[in-house]
């Protein structure tokens, strides 16, 4: 698969703490970085689907939102 090299840039902790997670979960720096990255995005994507969501038929109750909270706890 063909890959586009980045520069990023971390405050020192921060890039310690990546590097750390990374190792520990057995993965490349770059891997461990893009799947964070791809998570991100997803959650960004769920954001705005919700938010379209909730424009087109009301704001989601709260009884709602615990619902699907329980949900995901399982």
């Amino acid at each position: 698969m063909p890959v586009e090299k980045l520069s990023l840039s971390f405050e020192p902790e921060l890039a310690r703490r990546t590097r750390e997670a990374a190792e520990a979960a057995g993965r490349s720096l770059s891997a461990f970085v893009a799947e964070a990255v791809e998570y991100r995005l997803k959650l960004e994507a769920a954001r705005r689907l919700l938010e379209e969501w909730e424009a087109e038929h009301g704001s989601i109750s709260e009884q709602e939102r615990a619902r699907v909270r329980s949900r995901w706890r399982d």
